[in-house]
């Protein structure tokens, strides 16, 4: 691996005029449960930085560039630790890191995050409109994770959730996979394979959150959708549902689903079927054969105006569950 930005500056073009990609990590500093390292989303996509490049290099003989990792997140989940950064802030950021890869001469950039807030996603987007409207590739692969979540493969999902072995607890979650939205058993299962070193010793004793209540005007809105003949926007609002009633848990655990059963075999079934997707859709970007997915939900920019509107902040002593409450 190449850092770029510690080479000498010719050396650095040197690099980029051979076409290879150049991956620009976006991650916060988030709090994800008692189990999981503050820093689990970069070292997760650093993880896939990794595994993506090696499977682009089957067919492309390009070194592993890596410009850095901007250490910032929109809407982190709230916990000990977090650390919170505004919408217009990393989009700008984001903005101002792509416009200096195209100067340097990136003829390629994936924008790389394991940080699945939607406006986190946009603010990205931003940065790969810009690269775009200049002619430089851009992929963000959460986009594509994204989707493929809320449009699951009903048949991989359940060889994902057959790793259970109690046959009761994989059938619930397996019906619940919606409210599996952060540091439960699927990001864990990928942790455990991407990131070892930040899963605790102790994940199995991690009790289950609580069940949750998803947001009544959002399944609501989902119906209506669906009425209308529109279902991935019923999905979607589906989705959000969930999302919106477990940051309404008091007290709130900071992690979702039920990461004490999260394994290895897991893991490795998702990080193969993200990075052999992820290649595939990679091709075909840097090939002009397709465009960079859309991220979820671009309407909530304009509707929380920017960000600045969302959800009330949860107070941290009200975060984590029995003995495990900060």
């Amino acid at each position: 691996m190449t850092e770029l930005l510690d080479l000498p500056h010719r050396r650095a073009t040197t690099l980029l005029s051979s076409g290879a990609p150049v991956y620009l990590l976006v991650n916060p500093v988030e709090y994800h449960g008692p189990h999981l390292s503050l820093h689990n989303d970069r070292l997760v996509s650093m993880g896939l930085v990794r595994g993506l490049h090696a499977r682009l290099a089957e067919a492309h003989d390009w070194p592993l560039l890596v410009a850095a990792d901007l250490e910032m997140g929109v809407e982190p989940v709230p916990g000990p630790g977090s650390r919170p950064v505004s919408f217009g802030v990393v989009r700008q950021a984001v903005r101002g890191a792509c416009r200096a890869l195209r100067q340097l001469g990136a003829t390629k950039v994936v924008l790389m995050t394991f940080h699945g807030a939607p406006l986190h996603s946009i603010a990205l987007q931003a940065g790969a409109d810009e690269l775009s409207a200049a002619g430089v590739r851009a992929f963000c692969p959460m986009n594509m994770l994204l989707d493929g979540l809320v449009n699951a493969d009903g048949a991989f999902y359940d060889a994902v959730y057959a790793t259970i072995a109690d046959q009761e607890l994989r059938a619930r979650l397996r019906a619940s996979m919606a409210t599996d939205v952060h540091a439960g058993f699927l990001e864990t299962s990928v942790a455990m394979v991407m990131a070892p070193a930040g899963v605790s010793d102790a994940v199995g004793e991690v009790p289950p959150c609580p069940e949750v209540t998803p947001d009544v005007w959002l399944l609501r809105l989902a119906a209506l959708a669906r009425r209308l003949g529109r279902e991935d926007q019923a999905r979607q609002a589906e989705f959000a549902a969930y999302g919106v009633g477990w940051g309404r848990l008091r007290p709130f655990p900071g992690y979702s689903g039920a990461p004490h059963v999260a394994n290895t075999a897991a893991g490795e079934l998702l990080v193969d079927d993200i990075l052999t997707q992820g290649a595939v859709m990679a091709e075909a970007i840097f090939a002009g054969e397709a465009e960079n997915p859309r991220p979820l939900a671009e309407w909530l920019a304009r509707a929380t105006l920017g960000g600045r509107l969302g959800p009330t902040p949860v107070p941290v002593d009200q975060v984590g569950l029995g003995s495990e409450r900060a």
